[in-house]
């Protein structure tokens, strides 16, 4: 574990076969992104020790056969919307399971100011141990927005800010090319 504060980082990514890598460099209160291979990564804050593990991360979402990213559901799969929303504590490995990819990600740091790590943890701490009820929405209340409130006191999403951005844009470009073949 790093003793620097990894203020507006955006670091390297790592594999299951390096993440020892990660946990010399990650520090307590960091913002960590899994990426899963989709659109939408996994967000989760790092405590540092917690429950009998040495690297832990509280995490949130709607889960399925254990916290393994890979198995998160979306909250549009039917099925998928019966699930409680849950939050977690694990190890980094754990959530990555065995494939993907993982970094440290405070690169909103330069537009947000952080709480001192220690208010960060203890928030997510203070959250999984209370199992604080939170409704999963993809758009309003997902895993970037839980890690947010965690590090800035800020339920912000900007990969869902990106998308509403490019559906937007879509729909702008979409106009364009109608109004051009209508004057056509």
């Amino acid at each position: 574990m790093a003793s620097n504060n990894n203020y507006g980082i955006e670091g390297k990514w790592y594999t299951s076969a390096d993440i020892k890598d990660l946990e010399d460099e990650v520090s307590l209160g960091d913002r960590v992104e899994f990426d899963r291979g989709g659109v939408c990564a996994h967000w989760g804050i790092f405590v540092g020790p917690y429950q009998d593990m040495r690297h832990a991360v509280i995490h949130f979402g709607i889960f399925e056969g254990g916290s393994e990213f890979v198995k998160k559901k979306a909250i549009g799969i039917p099925h998928a919307a019966s699930k409680k929303p849950e939050i977690l504590a694990d190890t980094i490995g754990k959530i990555l399971g065995g494939s993907g990819r993982v970094r440290i990600n405070n690169s909103r740091d330069y537009k947000e100011k952080p709480l001192d790590p220690g208010d960060i943890i203890e928030i997510a701490k203070t959250m999984h141990r209370d199992q604080t009820p939170i409704d999963y929405n993809l758009v309003h209340s997902n895993c970037e927005h839980f890690v947010n409130i965690c590090r800035y006191n800020d339920p912000h999403s900007d990969q869902i800010t990106a998308l509403q951005t490019a559906g937007y844009l879509l729909t702008l470009a979409i106009g364009a090319i109608g109004a051009v073949i209508g004057l056509g």
